[in-house]
């Protein structure tokens, strides 16, 4: 019977995450980044808390996440471009004509597994008009 509860208990956490994810903004994303970069790391997690509403071990797994480039924003703004026939280049060229360079990245370390750093690299190294790749 325990083996029943403790797969409710993880399914709710993951629910609970997947709302607070979503209560995140790029912008606060950006700030935790911030924080991060600026050794500020109490700082990210006290943030996550507040955006959030989540305990302190689940908003520090979600910095931590930020921190490795593991976290992906939601897609809440900007819809992920899916042209028929389109490979990713192609759609994150899109996005970054259209200014998007946050929206890219995520959409690089998603289909990639890349860190966000990697991904950042790659956006950058798009250019917008293809003739000129």
């Amino acid at each position: 019977m325990g083996l029943f509860s403790r797969h409710s208990s993880q399914d709710a956490d993951n629910v609970a995450l997947a709302a607070a994810r979503a209560r995140l903004s790029p912008d606060d994303v950006d700030q935790v980044r911030f924080l991060i970069t600026t050794k500020k790391m109490v700082h990210a997690v006290k943030l996550i808390r507040e955006r959030t509403g989540l305990d302190l071990k689940h908003a520090k797994g979600m910095v931590d996440d930020i921190r490795l480039g593991r976290y992906v924003p939601p897609t809440t703004g900007t819809p992920v471009v899916r042209l028929p026939g389109a490979n990713l280049a192609e759609r994150t060229r899109t996005l970054k004509a259209a200014g998007d360079l946050h929206q890219a990245t995520a959409l690089v370390v998603s289909e990639t597994g890349m860190t966000e750093a990697e991904a950042g690299l790659f956006v950058g190294a798009l250019r917008t008009d293809p003739q000129d790749s």
